[in-house]
């Protein structure tokens, strides 16, 4: 994004009821999205292995992944979140969790103290992603694994909706937009090894993306509101569009890398 806001326009672009401080919204779609996440929570568990480990969660938010990690994970993990929040990390302490309030950069911790770090849908909205990425490998023990989420440019929806509509420019908090072929040239130039790539479904992208394109040319507000980013309906429909898509080994307009410092 260019012109990007100023750091002191975060609490504006970033306020208190900002979904991701906030509680869910619809019970059933909060369900299945808990349940699709605790299946997260089971590929970190194969990642990390057995025994004692430390997890960072980069932007916390209101500790609701926190939550899901310290149900779904080990007992033994040793679990810790970092949001630039500082009411966001205030939660997740009253939770019971370690958490910080500022920068991954300037976290108070020494080098080389997780075995993984987990940066889900956040890498896209920093101002700096190479520094992000060379402070996670500083953070990370070797053989520790970096697992990103963010969207893709290289979805069907983005190619429909790009220039205007698509929904995941988020303006104006999405500031860097990644291919595949882009995230894995960031993260290999910070010295980490690819491990796995894959799509995974973006069903608010579609919905978001309809509701800008409608919205753009004038069609009745009854109309504009059901294409709403948690209407169940479009949801299980958008979910078996991208689900078949990544069966096929199509791209979407979300992606996980995961990627390893290696071991030396």
């Amino acid at each position: 994004m260019s012109p990007r806001p100023a750091a002191s326009d975060l609490s504006v672009i970033y306020p208190p009821n900002y979904y991701a401080f906030a509680g869910p919204g619809s019970p059933l779609v909060a369900r299945l999205r808990r349940r699709w996440e605790a299946g997260k929570v089971r590929l970190y568990r194969e990642l990390v292995g057995p025994g004692p480990r430390r997890l960072l969660d980069v932007g916390c938010g209101n500790g609701r992944f926190l939550s899901l990690l310290r149900e779904f994970g080990a007992p033994e993990w040793e679990l810790v979140g970092i949001d630039f929040d500082e009411d966001a990390a205030a939660r997740c302490r009253a939770l019971g969790f370690e958490a910080h309030a500022g920068r991954i950069e300037d976290l108070p911790v020494a080098e080389a103290s997780f075995d993984a770090v987990i940066m889900l849908q956040l890498i896209e909205h920093v101002e700096d992603p190479v520094a992000i990425s060379r402070a996670v490998f500083r953070l990370l023990r070797p053989g520790g694994v970096f697992v990103v989420e963010t969207p893709n440019l290289g979805g069907l929806d983005h190619r429909w909706f790009q220039g205007r509509w698509w929904g995941h420019y988020h303006f104006p908090r999405h500031w860097n937009l990644f291919s595949t072929a882009s995230l894995h040239r960031m993260l290999v130039a910070a010295g980490f090894e690819i491990v796995r790539s894959e799509y995974l479904i973006s069903t608010s992208s579609w919905t978001i993306s309809l509701h800008n394109y409608l919205q753009g040319r004038g069609w009745p507000a009854g109309v504009v509101r059901f294409f709403h980013y948690q209407n169940p309906l479009l949801l299980g429909l958008f979910v078996l569009l991208d689900s078949l898509r990544a069966r096929l080994g199509l791209e979407t307009s979300n992606q996980r890398v995961i990627a390893r410092k290696p071991e030396r």
